[in-house]
């Protein structure tokens, strides 16, 4: 129950900032930025505190006093700026939490219900893919089956174990040098008593709402009119090229070329990359299913990435009707704040900053007020933002794999113009004559947009190029912004052509074709019997034998599989976890990879890594008998050695520090 207090109250809090730095703004506006606020504060309020105090309650009652701090605190600045007593006997609801009388506009109650639909799939995704129960059993749907794993593993041992800064559970020893904010939000939540499937739901909920929201807002600014933010909206999260024809060859013999959209692992319109002979090449990921429901990472990056971009349009292009120095301020200090809930969206707002700083500098013919209304943006983005990338991510990689040069390392095997144009389709045909014919306003906002996509295309900013796809797909969104008002341009013009409402339908099913069937295969594999068993029942009674009976930062020896029950579910420590999580950070885990099977298989090295590594337990499943047994197995030298803890299932847990007798 507290759990839900602490997210409700930093939430009210978010919507009190909120009233204050953008009083000027409608409720709705309002209400999305005073959410984005509440959940950031939550993530970082406690951050301090943890270095000293260790990540746990003291730390977090710390964070939210200094939360309520600032939040009074600007309560205070403003009534002192405007010059109004700090208490009335009137209207103070409306003083602290802003004007509700206005209440929603029209557009406001469509915009939500164009969200509804996307809200209801993103919670029945949400719903059947996260480690739901049957007879006992966790499953979960295609997408969440790998990276789902790799959170709940931080998740579960920020909570248990406190160790601040955190380590890798899945390689205990080595700093977690990752921006881990996006799941230590949810070890909050769990660390006050809610449950761990609800600790993991709750935050991306809203963080689905936050960013539908949130782009459709920007979208609105920039575009100015509902029609046109709400296709931009459409382009956005129905992203997909011509991926679907590859599923269409040969259909009236083989209708199974279709059907396997729906039936096999990732073979989708959207991400079908070593098919067709490996000549399919087509990996333009759709923005819902392939980033924001697995990427928890990506999906509250977004959800502060727009509203970094809505203060910047607003102070950049909009200056005669914003504050500049308060949102430059405001943007300025949540930029600084965004390296640690995910890298690439500091990345995108650094490279968009820079386009709208050159633009606005030469606007205003280096004035003075312009110069110095940046600097209130950058000294705060840099000065925060700096301690984190040092602390955390540059440490990963030790320069080395991180940011590298790389030309198109995003395509595989095609022609450059031919993999955009099937991957990122109608979006990216109508680019050019969209960029050509929109006014000059929307070309300059447009700059940011192009700094991206050329900076990615030449740097690969991590060690796989797939990553550079959260970049890419940052331009997309300031392409779709573009196209979007070209569509609605050209449909004005056809008023009075008969058919122009069957065109406009045509281009709608050929720019979304590829993610509702992207989105309707997500959504059919968390179902039962299609879904993936991801913890099985046998192994989950082990968990929670293990979370109440052993100490919360034990080591223990085992398997090393992508859903390790131990590191998932139980925020234990193993020797080593999966590769498929480890190579990307750049850890160094090789070498315990390789001295598994001699652990396992040799009773002089398992003495030795236990003496060299303190090994609390060693665990014995179906996975370990299965992938490590190499016709010596030492479960019979652990059963004539140590203390039999769990027996049950065909699982066997041996206390390392309770010997039968003196060990050899």
């Amino acid at each position: 129950m507290l759990g839900y207090l602490l997210f409700l109250i930093y939430l009210v809090l978010g919507v009190m900032m909120a009233a204050y730095l953008l009083p000027e703004k409608r409720l709705l506006v309002r209400l999305w930025a005073g959410f984005v606020l509440g959940i950031i504060a939550l993530m970082w309020s406690n951050i301090p505190f943890s270095f000293l105090l260790g990540f746990g309650k003291a730390s977090h009652l710390c964070g939210l006093g200094l939360t309520v701090l600032l939040t009074f605190g600007l309560y205070f600045y403003r009534a002192k700026r405007d010059k109004k007593p700090l208490f009335e006997k009137h209207g103070m609801a409306a003083r602290i939490f802003g004007d509700f009388a206005g209440g929603f506009t029209h557009d406001d109650r469509r915009l939500l219900l164009l969200v509804l639909p996307f809200m209801l799939f993103a919670a029945i995704c949400l719903g059947n893919h996260s480690f739901y129960n049957v007879d006992g059993s966790l499953y979960t749907g295609q997408c969440t089956y790998g990276d789902m794993n790799f959170h709940l593993g931080i998740i579960t041992s920020m909570k248990e174990q406190g160790t601040f800064p955190p380590e890798y559970s899945i390689c205990p020893g080595n700093q977690l040098d990752y921006y881990f904010l996006c799941d230590s939000v949810s070890s909050s939540l769990y660390l006050f008593g809610m449950g761990l499937r609800a600790a993991y739901v709750l935050p991306m909920m809203f963080g689905f709402l936050l960013v539908f929201l949130g782009f459709w807002l920007l979208a609105e600014a920039v575009l100015g009119k509902f029609s046109k933010a709400s296709i931009a909206f459409v382009l956005f999260f129905l992203n997909g090229g011509f991926g679907t024809f590859y599923f269409l060859d040969n259909l009236r013999k083989d209708p199974k070329n279709f059907t396997q959209i729906f039936t096999e692992y990732y073979h989708t319109p959207t991400n079908y990359v070593n098919s067709q002979g490996g000549t399919s090449n087509i990996c333009w990921t759709n923005t819902v299913v392939d980033m924001m429901l697995p990427q928890r990472a990506t999906l509250f990056g977004w959800m502060l990435l727009f509203l970094v971009l809505y203060l910047l349009y607003n102070s950049v292009f909009e200056s005669e009707k914003a504050p500049w120095n308060r949102h430059f301020i405001a943007a300025g200090v949540l930029a600084g704040l965004a390296p640690m809930v995910q890298t690439y969206t500091y990345f995108t707002i650094g490279l968009a900053a820079a386009a709208w700083l050159v633009y606005s500098v030469i606007r205003d013919k280096f004035s003075k007020k312009t110069l110095l209304s940046w600097v209130t943006f950058g000294v705060p983005a840099l000065a925060l933002s700096i301690p984190q990338l040092k602390i955390w991510i540059f440490g990963a990689v030790g320069g080395k794999s991180f940011i590298s040069i790389a030309f198109n390392a995003y395509n595989e095997t095609d022609n450059w113009l031919w993999f955009w144009v099937k991957n990122v389709g109608l979006v990216f045909i109508l680019l050019l004559p969209a960029f050509l014919s929109v006014p000059k306003k929307l070309k300059l906002m447009y700059s940011a947009g192009l700094l991206i996509f050329v900076v990615t295309e030449f740097v690969k900013f991590q060690t796989f190029a797939y990553d550079n796809n959260k970049l890419y797909l940052m331009w997309y969104a300031f392409s779709t912004l573009i196209v979007a008002d070209f569509l609605v341009e050209c449909y004005r013009k056809l008023e009075g052509v008969r058919g122009r409402a069957v065109i406009a339908v045509i281009l709608l099913v050929i720019a979304t074709n590829a993610a509702v069937l992207t989105m309707g295969r997500e959504m059919y594999s968390g179902f039962r019997p299609q879904s993936y068993s991801l913890y099985d029942a046998k192994a989950v009674r082990a968990a929670e034998f293990i979370e109440e009976n052993t100490p919360s930062d034990a080591l223990f020896i085992c398997h090393n599989n992508h859903n390790n029950v131990i590191a998932c579910l139980t925020g234990r420590n193993i020797f080593v976890g999966s590769g498929t999580f480890l190579y990307s950070h750049d850890v160094g885990y090789q070498e315990r990879q390789n001295a598994l099977y001699s652990i396992f298989n040799d009773q002089v090295d398992f003495e030795k890594y236990r003496e060299e590594y303190g090994f609390d337990y060693a665990y014995i499943s179906e996975w370990e008998r299965a992938n490590l047994d190499k016709g010596s197995f030492i479960s019979d030298y652990l059963r004539d050695t140590y203390t039999l803890v769990y027996d049950q299932d065909n699982i066997q847990i041996y206390d390392l520090n309770a010997p039968l007798s003196a060990t050899p």
